[in-house]
């Protein structure tokens, strides 16, 4: 592994699955507001953290249904199959309110096919978080991921 130490390589790893399994399709896309179900308990505890607050405003996908994400990105690019247009990048890729930490975000598009020959347009919005979030007055800490 040249230029990364064997730590490092084992704390995003560690990262990425921990923000994956945490909120696999909890929050997709913010189609709800997460419930204390969804928060997964703390690496040192049993015990289930609070879930976060998500960020107020979004995108309005129907009257009324609100999904709590902005599309940070470059203004000139507009996705093929949504036609949704990036908002730029002073835009919020975390969907948390206050929240200190580490974002990740990924659009991936494409064609994929399926077992029958069908041909489906494939158009993602990945993110993951790991930080420091407010929850009921008190500073607790989590990874999270939006699929």
């Amino acid at each position: 592994m040249t230029g990364t130490s064997m730590g490092s390589v084992f704390g995003r790893r560690r990262f990425v699955l921990t923000a994956a399994g945490t909120v696999t399709g909890a929050t997709v896309a913010g189609l709800a507001r997460p419930s204390a179900s969804m928060a997964a308990p703390s690496p040192s505890s049993s015990r289930v953290s609070p879930v976060p607050n998500p960020i107020p405003g979004g995108l309005e996908l129907a009257p009324g249904f609100i999904i709590h994400v902005f599309p940070p990105g470059d203004p000139s690019v507009t996705l093929p199959f949504s036609g949704l247009t990036l908002a730029g990048f002073d835009v919020e890729p975390v969907t948390l309110t206050d929240f200190n930490g580490s974002a990740a975000l990924a659009y991936h598009v494409g064609t994929v096919e399926g077992s029958d020959g069908t041909t489906y347009n494939l158009e993602t919005d990945i993110r993951a978080f790991e930080g420091e979030y407010m929850s009921g007055g008190t500073v607790h800490r989590g990874s999270f991921a939006l699929i």
